[in-house]
């Protein structure tokens, strides 16, 4: 078996969808979106009545998103080929275990403080090919800041650290993370344009780019968000049901270090799933989906990288979600 761990690299960033990215992007639409108008201590909902927040409060049969979760997504065996050179493929089965959630720790007439976070595990099981298993473990903390500018805008600072190390190769922590400033204008009730810019440091190196999207709820039955980076539409037939479709990215980035020699790993897809939810008990959901993981990418070290790519393959998730 190759070791990868002892390819000498620099620090880089790729700058592509991962499970990392995407559990910020999803407390990002948590804090907009003011789900936590609805959290489940009395004393917090009645601070949020009481202030000058502006939320969406259309009747509506659809859940709103998670302020908790537990979830494993599941990508069975695959094969990856080699871009360039004469190098063998490589099988590998993926698994992803995340559990996070967010909360409003102080709020007033226009302000409002949250922190939250997101711990992931990733567990990459290589079945044929020259490389090594992997574990990698990311703890991202996250903590915002809302105001109510104005009647129909709603500011929003954010920053989350992001802390990862690749467990079986034993090297230490890598730090990463994001911030920036979002905010979300109010056309009406059932719909809002969410704008803003997003930083990115990523072992070392860093990128900015915008954050755009359009929530809209034409009806009871219905919510549609276009939002950057997962599209999502969800249909509840009645209260203790829903089904969606949405696009989101997956896997993730991380450095392999021992001595002085080190490696940056990116592994992801863009995740195409359906899925159905079913109210257990009050506010919280199980929710299943399945689907097809595309553009699924391996790669190992900088512009001369490594690069491992698969077809189209099958991914599944199974969540049990708190949804005020």
């Amino acid at each position: 078996m190759l070791d990868i761990s002892f390819i000498k690299t620099n620090d880089m960033a790729f700058m592509k969808p991962s499970f990392g990215r995407q559990s910020v992007f999803l407390l990002l639409n948590l804090f907009l979106a003011g789900t936590v108008a609805h959290g489940g201590m009395q004393e917090v909902l009645e601070a949020v009545r009481e202030s000058e927040f502006r939320f969406a409060r259309s009747v509506s049969d659809v859940p709103f998103l998670p302020l908790g979760w537990v979830q494993d997504t599941y990508y069975p065996n695959a094969g990856f080929e080699p871009k360039r050179g004469n190098l063998p493929n490589v099988t590998i089965a993926q698994n992803t275990f995340s559990a996070g959630a967010v909360y409003p720790v102080d709020v007033r007439k226009r302000e409002m403080v949250l922190v939250g976070g997101d711990l992931t595990m990733d567990f990459v099981g290589v079945k044929t090919g020259p490389f090594r298993d992997q574990r990698v473990l990311r703890l991202t903390p996250v903590a915002a800041w809302l105001k109510q500018a104005s009647r129909d805008d709603l500011v929003g600072v954010f920053v989350a650290p992001m802390i990862s190390k690749e467990l079986k190769s034993g090297g230490p922590w890598g730090f990463s993370g994001y911030g920036g400033i979002v905010a979300m204008h109010y056309f009406s009730d059932t719909l809002q344009f969410l704008y803003g810019g997003v930083y990115h440091n990523n072992f070392g190196q860093h990128a900015a780019y915008p954050y755009l999207g359009v929530n809209w709820i034409p009806n009871s039955k219905w919510s549609v968000a276009l939002v950057f980076p997962w599209p999502t539409i969800v249909y509840a037939p009645d209260k203790n049901w829903i089904l969606q479709l949405g696009l989101a990215p997956g896997g993730g980035s991380w450095v392999r270090r021992r001595d002085s020699y080190e490696i940056t790993e990116y592994l992801g897809s863009w995740n195409l799933q359906a899925g159905i939810g079913y109210r257990l008990y009050s506010h919280f959901w199980l929710v299943a989906s399945g689907g097809m993981a595309g553009l699924r990418g391996w790669e190992l070290g900088d512009s001369d990288a490594l690069r491992y790519e698969s077809k189209p393959s099958a991914v599944f998730a199974l969540a049990l979600q708190f949804r005020p």
